[in-house]
């Protein structure tokens, strides 16, 4: 295989919904591969859990070893989950976790720092090393996609905990993600869903969003995550995800430097009708 298509093995981040070494994950990490999100199913993301038989199967030595044999053909791999504020959680019982996102609001900062801590330590002994959290949109309208997944509209109040929580986890070694650039205040369907909903918000309304994400930026925070729809005020034509116009907001006005991650590029409002090759 050439160097070109290594290169490009080695920025995707497939998602593999079971702990499971497979012909498939063997050849991707073969290929150039160093990242691996472990996913979950569509009905666990739905629910906001786990599921049991999940809960039941899935030990620390289990997540490890599928660590170790991804290390052992790639050499230095991220192996990333879920785990945000109270909402999605991937590690589920094998970390400490947050019934609701809004106990957030209960917490003072020294806390949730204290709580990123634990979580990335038990993670770290999973052979976890990449959060995809926290979430840091406002969403002050509908949003059935983000529903349990927020607990604010404050923005000041989730610039606080969002940079506690990323100093608590990356003080333990895993990266942590601030999600998704560059906010969704009101998204009406579910992008899962729907190939044609867009965030209409004009850049005045997206201003509290994109100061959480500075705040993020100034804790040190080493992963942004960008959406997966079109935002109309910054480039109507294209998702977040797949928006040159998106990334060099981030990258300009912005001045992030780290990691940047797509959402998942097959959902039907990142492809708006293509395939994802297109």
């Amino acid at each position: 295989m050439d160097d070109i298509s290594r290169d490009a093995y080695a920025v995707l981040l497939p998602a593999f919904d079971k702990v499971e070494f497979t012909e498939a994950s063997t050849s991707f990490f073969n290929a150039g591969g160093v990242a691996s999100l472990l996913g979950s199913t569509r009905e666990e993301y739905v629910a906001r859990r786990m599921s049991a038989a999940r809960q039941q199967s899935e030990t620390p030595l289990l997540l490890l070893d599928y660590h170790n044999r991804a290390r052992a053909l790639a050499g230095d791999v991220l192996i990333a989950i879920d785990y945000e504020l109270g909402g999605i959680h991937r590690l589920h019982k094998l970390g400490p976790q947050l019934p609701h996102p809004r106990e957030v609001l209960e917490m003072k900062e020294i806390e949730i720092e204290h709580f990123g801590t634990e979580a990335a330590r038990a993670a770290r002994s999973c052979g976890i090393n990449f959060f995809l959290a926290p979430v840091v949109d406002l969403v002050t309208g509908s949003n059935p996609w983000l529903r349990d997944r927020t607990f604010s509209v404050d923005a000041d109040l989730v610039s606080r905990a969002a940079s506690a929580f990323i100093r608590g986890v990356q003080s333990q070694g895993v990266a942590a993600t601030a999600k998704h650039f560059p906010g969704h205040p009101h998204v009406p369907a579910d992008p899962h869903d729907s190939a044609t909903v867009t965030v209409t918000a004009s850049l005045e309304e997206l201003k509290p969003n994109l100061k959480c994400f500075d705040a993020a930026i100034a804790a040190g925070v080493r992963a942004i995550m960008t959406g997966p729809i079109p935002v109309d005020a910054i480039d109507p034509t294209e998702p977040s995800s797949t928006s040159a116009k998106v990334v060099a907001m981030l990258r300009g006005a912005h001045r992030f430097q780290g990691l940047i991650v797509s959402d998942d590029l097959d959902l039907p409002g990142t492809l708006r009708g293509r395939t994802v090759p297109e």
